[in-house]
């Protein structure tokens, strides 16, 4: 039986990671700890590179760009330890993440290896980076439980993706979803301040910007005929 394109197991693979972490959310926020999260979602990460390993990148090597993702992964497990020790330590390690996101895509334009696996692993491992400080900050009850939400969004966007089944399960990157994803992340780290009157009404437009965002996502790679039910003239079975 031949395998799946790369194409296709990756978009296997990306509903496993979500419903794995929603999963892992509920077992988080039950224990009031974010290590279910860095736990499955280190291994599903794992599993990614384990689906796509003949992809990896255009030429079947994994790459510097590549490389340079999963160290960002592997700094996510400083989180909840540098978050113990206070805002210093924790906002310096987010900016050492954040630093070095685009250097991987740098990376591989510049040596002609981009591939839809660095993509995806690039755009997960943001997804776990938020995910994680919104669970940080709701577990030191800097922000409340409902900033989880906001850090499933990703997650909960592929679910839905899955199930209304578009031609298109993937959606395009915008600058504007890069600019309220950065907006959200300075909120939640803001939150590490003790300025509460400064920051939770920031986090609160950007948790609904973020939300707005996905939903304008969806609405474009759905096709909206089929978001309301109808359906189409004349098709063949």
């Amino acid at each position: 039986m031949p395998s799946l394109p790369l194409p296709r197991r990756i978009e296997q693979w990306s509903l496993v990671n979500a419903v794995g972490m929603l999963l892992a959310a509920a077992v988080a926020a039950g224990l009031r700890t974010p290590w279910p999260l860095l736990g499955a979602g280190g291994a599903l990460l794992a599993g990614l590179v384990v689906v796509a390993r003949r992809g990896w990148t255009p030429r079947g090597t994994f790459g510097r760009a590549n490389g340079v993702t999963i160290l960002r992964a592997g700094l996510l497990a400083g989180l909840p330890p540098a978050a113990d020790l206070g805002a210093a330590p924790l906002i310096g390690l987010c900016l050492l993440f954040l630093g070095a996101d685009g250097l991987d895509g740098w990376l591989a334009r510049r040596a002609d290896q981009t591939s839809e696996f660095g993509a995806f692993l690039d755009k997960e491992t943001d997804a776990l980076f938020l995910l994680l400080l919104c669970a940080v900050a709701a577990f030191q009850n800097r922000l409340p439980l409902w900033i989880l939400g906001a850090g499933l969004l990703r997650y909960v966007f592929v679910v839905v993706v899955f199930l209304l089944d578009p031609p298109e399960k993937t959606e395009e990157r915008s600058n504007l979803a890069r600019y309220l994803y950065g907006g959200m992340v300075t909120a939640l780290l803001l939150s590490f301040l003790p300025y509460p009157t400064l920051y939770r009404p920031l986090v609160i437009v950007a948790a609904g910007a973020l939300a707005v965002s996905f939903g304008r996502s969806l609405w474009w790679i759905v096709p909206r005929a089929q978001a309301f039910g109808k359906h189409g003239h004349g098709g063949g079975a």
